[in-house]
């Protein structure tokens, strides 16, 4: 049965959760390692262009997190991530497009809660689902933290969002 932490256990939990080091560290790992792509922290992505097609990655948390862990990235940005993972040319937005990068949000998102203590056996992960199109936004519900964060990988950048609160 789920119960609430105290109020100091739970901010150091939340400070965890929202620490830009452990989200860089499982990025890093899991783009640079896993698909031999290197990443670097994108300071400043404002004139990044999203009128073009995009595409979401959403993963549910469940259990000692409510929220979700998300990848947005340009459908271009997400071809070159799927070839790298499946090690051929990809020319258009597939179904081994969306499936890639739901997988590759679904190896972030579990290299990032694995870092954090206490979280990798206490918060659950849902199927990731893809959501793709132009001009679109993800909308949610007011969130106890939030935490954003841009990265380039070749000429491309992603920026990933964990947002929730403890239950």
């Amino acid at each position: 049965m789920a119960h609430l932490m105290d109020e100091p256990k739970q901010g150091v939990f939340i400070s965890a959760v929202t620490d830009t080091a452990i989200l860089d560290q499982s990025v890093e790992e899991v783009l640079g390692l896993m698909l031999g792509v290197p990443v670097s922290v994108a300071a400043d992505v404002s004139g990044a262009d999203y009128d073009a097609m995009t595409l979401t990655a959403v993963i549910g948390l469940a259990g000692a997190l409510s929220g979700a862990y998300t990848v947005l990235v340009r459908a271009e940005a997400a071809m070159q991530m799927t070839a790298c993972m499946v090690g051929m040319e990809v020319t258009s937005v597939d179904e081994t497009v969306l499936d890639g990068l739901g997988e590759i949000t679904n190896m972030l998102a579990g290299a990032w809660k694995s870092k954090i203590s206490g979280l990798n056996a206490a918060c659950l992960l849902s199927v990731p689902t893809v959501v793709t199109g132009t001009q679109y936004e993800v909308h949610k519900r007011t969130s106890a933290f939030r935490l954003t964060r841009s990265y380039h990988f070749n000429d491309y950048f992603f920026t990933v969002s964990i947002y929730g609160e403890n239950p």
